[in-house]
């Protein structure tokens, strides 16, 4: 198998680059959109990587293939035209994304099946899976840029479940130093529960009545390698309670605000929860409960929409086992896995 990359200003002349190198039987394996150094970083291009398999004479290719997403079987393959282009795009809209994203996938994905040779399912799905990527934000915070972390939300999501599992992975694999402190004094059993988990993890855990207690808690507290702080679920239509949650958060300008969102939440609603919850500024979103939905455009657009990373993704109530570090290639694939390409 001949395996060549190729480089263009648009798809459109990367294919014909590929057809004239390769000739009409190369397959697509996959494409991307980079910054080329040769060509100024200033200048976006495309790259494709595309191969093409001489079977008859049965050279083996220098270097190996450390492309192929899938393996060639010996012999001829079957006549297998699949879904085109039309049907596997009607599929990506109905997964619920921003049509402005998907919209400008049209045309490189007609002219991809021009080149596909009858595999466009696999090509459409490496080519989405690039987009996704390359349209969305990633982030660690636990890269010591805050040490005082604010959990914000709509009631439900699991705010204080996700605060646990982070004081979990923080305190009995990193040997952090944390204490908890909680500004929910509105529902029944809140302090309890936290304390709860407190002792099992054997962390320190405060309580703030209002702001001037908040502030005096963390300067109590500012030796400690991380303060979590749990707030109260706040409906995101009611100015008077995101007024009083902006009131305490303000209280200390090292407060990095972490919004945590339900994958169980309409695309609808969850911009209207991103927006209000924006009165305070957020450094990362957390998705919890991805474990309870096969729907994950609603995710990505709000990603998309208003521009902040993504920090961890939950899918499950073990603590603090069913917690990871968001990854661009694992949200893009949330998205690819749900579309029906055969």
């Amino acid at each position: 198998m001949q395996i060549r990359r190729f480089e263009g200003k648009d798809i459109q002349e990367v294919l014909r680059q590929v057809k004239e190198v390769l000739g009409p039987e190369a397959i697509i394996l996959s494409t991307k959109s980079s910054r080329s150094p040769r060509l100024g970083w200033n200048r976006s291009v495309v790259e494709v990587v595309a191969a093409v398999d001489h079977r008859e004479n049965s050279q083996p290719s220098q270097g190996g293939n450390p492309f192929a997403p899938w393996n060639w079987k010996a012999g001829p393959e079957p006549v297998n035209k699949g879904v085109d282009a039309q049907i596997l795009f009607q599929r990506i809209l109905e997964t619920g994304l921003f049509p402005e994203f998907i919209q400008g996938l049209r045309e490189e994905m007609q002219a991809l099946q021009k080149a596909s040779g009858g595999k466009l399912s696999e090509i459409a799905q490496t080519f989405l899976r690039n987009k996704l990527m390359e349209a969305i934000d990633c982030t660690s915070p636990d890269q010591d840029r805050s040490k005082i972390w604010a959990f914000i939300g709509p009631t439900g999501v699991g705010k204080t479940t996700t605060l646990v599992k982070l004081a979990a992975h923080f305190r009995l694999r990193l040997a952090k130093k944390i204490t908890l402190i909680t500004i929910d004094t509105y529902r029944i059993g809140a302090v309890e529960q936290l304390k709860t988990y407190a002792r099992i993890l054997d962390l320190p855990v405060e309580v703030a009545a209002n702001r001037e207690e908040l502030g005096s808690l963390i300067q109590k507290n500012r030796n400690q390698d991380l303060l979590f702080i749990d707030t109260a679920g706040r409906n995101p239509n009611d100015g008077e309670m995101m007024g009083e949650l902006k009131n305490f958060l303000t209280v200390h300008p090292g407060i990095e605000n972490h919004l945590v969102l339900s994958a169980t939440t309409k695309d609808r609603d969850l911009a209207q929860i991103v927006q209000r919850f924006s009165i305070l500024p957020i450094a990362s979103y957390l998705i919890t409960k991805i474990d309870e939905t096969e729907d994950y455009g609603p995710i990505f657009n709000q990603i998309l929409r208003f521009r902040r990373p993504l920090s961890y993704l939950t899918n499950g109530q073990r603590v603090p086992e069913d917690i990871e570090l968001a990854t661009k290639k694992r949200v893009a694939n949330l998205v690819v896995n749900q579309i029906q390409w055969n």
